[in-house]
């Protein structure tokens, strides 16, 4: 066996002998901090839109989701790193980059669809689709879920599973404030998947 060969071996065992790490590292705290911050963004939402007329409550909407999600993405990623320092883990190895190339594209397509919807109603070039953008962010973050599922415990792939039935239905129906939806999947789903890793896997 030559030496390029061998060192391409010695990666692959290496790549295999951190995906059942990976198992443990998955924090039940952080799915639940992140299903905390959903709800609180849902009473802000819900401040906002009974207080302002629904053009300017939309907008509002849009600023006090993309802070859920700065705040959830943060507090997971603090969470999340505490748990692998413990283990002793680098900060970034060759899993956690297929896992950023596996979940980033579905991320990058509900983000560019949502300016789609937002640039097409504030020109007045289509009708009004704002009630779908929940719908979107459930779905994609549900297609990202599952794909993050390969590399993460089986309770991950059923919560993405969960939000891609979410969003399907949101799109489907109705809804004269969309955004009760987003807390009630991001804030309650979140909250029972972190509560059932805490419990299997530990906090």
């Amino acid at each position: 066996m030559d030496t390029d060969r061998a060192a391409e071996e010695l990666k692959v065992i290496r790549q295999l002998m951190e995906r059942p790490i990976r198992y443990s590292t998955q924090s039940g705290l952080a799915g639940i901090f992140a299903g905390a911050v959903a709800l609180a963004g849902l009473a802000a939402d819900w401040h906002f839109w009974c207080r302002y007329d629904p053009e300017t409550s939309m907008w509002i909407n849009m600023g006090v989701w993309a802070g859920v999600f700065l705040v959830a993405l943060t507090g997971v990623l603090v969470l999340t790193r505490l748990r692998e320092r413990k283990q002793s883990m680098p900060f970034w190895s060759n899993i956690k980059k297929r896992i950023a190339l596996t979940i980033g594209p579905p991320f990058v397509a509900g983000v560019g669809l949502t300016l789609a919807i937002m640039y097409r109603w504030y020109d007045g070039i289509g009708p009004n689709q704002w009630g779908l953008i929940p719908a979107i962010w459930m779905l994609f973050y549900g297609i990202a879920l599952w794909q993050l599922g390969e590399f993460s415990p089986g309770e991950v792939r059923f919560l993405g599973a969960a939000f891609i039935v979410a969003g399907l239905v949101a799109g489907a129906s109705y809804q004269l404030n969309p955004y009760w939806s987003l807390g009630i999947t991001f804030g309650g789903f979140h909250i029972v998947y972190g509560a059932v890793v805490w419990i299997r896997h530990g906090g």
